[in-house]
């Protein structure tokens, strides 16, 4: 087992915490057997992880099924005294995926997807230069996703073990159809359900939403199935070790975008990846032990490119929203 830095979390907390990114509605007694912990311990933790809010499982909606929704990266200057308060409200804006303040006069990154050109025109037109102590802003569209934080697991866990949790996993096999999928009440009740609470029982579900067991399997194994539906779980990167986050955009001369993505995006360190339209070609999000850590990625990593140039590297001071979830803050 390679562990990482001074965690602050046991062995054995760190490889439940882990398992539960790859696999959020895996059974204690699945987690239990595969990493060879007894299932009455990892139910014990596991269950004690999620009531302290260190990991904490929700669900994700691919609004790109639902809505043919596309991503947009916003990077905002706000006035130094304002960055906190600038950051919180454009985490509140609808379809804010991930936000995060960067070392530096003010800046603040966000994900924002929109679900057509009027919502992407408001956005930038309307809700953006409406927002108190925001000075500027720049935008870009994004192409293509290499990978996603949600697909981001941290690493402890040897390949035979990752397999093995994925094997079970509802989204495995989703279906690469771009078709919009329609939603009718009792999807959406569930999807509500599953975003505060992504472990909860198909008994539990049912119960709430007024519907047999059966129904709601069938009901989920369908939303997995065509990947309107994932499983997301947020641990933070100091439990497993990682001190630093950086988001790095790199300028491409020339070379194969889609190769050195996907080259990227397999790397650990990698939590998100995507080309963008503007000045840098690609933007990558990477979670690191310490500062060496980040330049050795940077000089060695991204230097055996011959073709990439880090056109900007910066430290993430404060993550203020991944997913559905605001860290450490309350949504205004």
């Amino acid at each position: 087992m390679n562990q990482k830095g001074n965690d602050t979390g046991d062995a054995a907390d760190r490889l439940i915490a882990s398992a539960l990114q790859v696999n959020g509605r895996a059974s204690w007694e699945a987690i239990g057997r595969i990493i060879d912990v007894p299932s009455r311990t990892v139910m014990r933790r596991g269950q004690h992880l999620l009531d302290t809010g260190r990991v904490h499982v929700s669900t994700y909606v691919d609004a790109t099924k639902l809505l043919h929704a596309r991503g947009v990266l916003v990077r905002v200057g706000a006035e130094i005294d304002r960055v906190t308060e600038v950051a919180e409200h454009i985490a509140a804006l609808p379809g804010a995926s991930s936000v995060s303040i960067l070392e530096g006069s003010g800046d603040v990154v966000a994900l924002v997807l929109v679900e057509s050109p009027q919502v992407h025109r408001d956005l930038l037109l309307g809700t953006l230069p409406a927002i108190p102590g925001l000075r500027s802003f720049d935008v870009g569209t994004v192409l293509r996703s290499y990978l996603i934080g949600l697909d981001w697991h941290a690493g402890i866990l040897p390949e035979d073990q990752v397999h093995a949790l994925l094997e079970s996993a509802p989204w495995r096999s989703a279906d690469s159809d771009t078709t919009p999928v329609v939603l009718d009440a009792v999807d959406q009740k569930l999807i509500d359900q599953l975003s505060t609470d992504g472990r909860a029982s198909y008994a539990m579900l049912a119960q709430d939403a007024g519907v047999n067991a059966q129904t709601v399997r069938r009901r989920l194994d369908t939303l997995f199935s065509v990947g309107v539906l994932r499983v997301r779980t947020e641990v933070a990167p100091e439990y497993f070790g990682f001190r630093v986050e950086a988001m790095l955009w790199l300028h491409i001369r020339g070379g194969d975008t889609e190769s050195i993505g996907n080259s990227l995006a397999s790397h650990p360190a990698v939590r998100y990846c995507a080309a963008i339209t503007g000045q840098s070609g690609l933007l990558v999000d990477g979670l690191f032990v310490d500062e060496e850590s980040l330049f050795d990625f940077q000089n060695d990593v991204i230097g055996a490119f011959p073709t990439v140039e880090i056109a900007e590297s910066r430290v993430v001071l404060k993550a203020v929203r991944r997913g559905p979830l605001f860290v450490g803050t309350p949504a205004p």
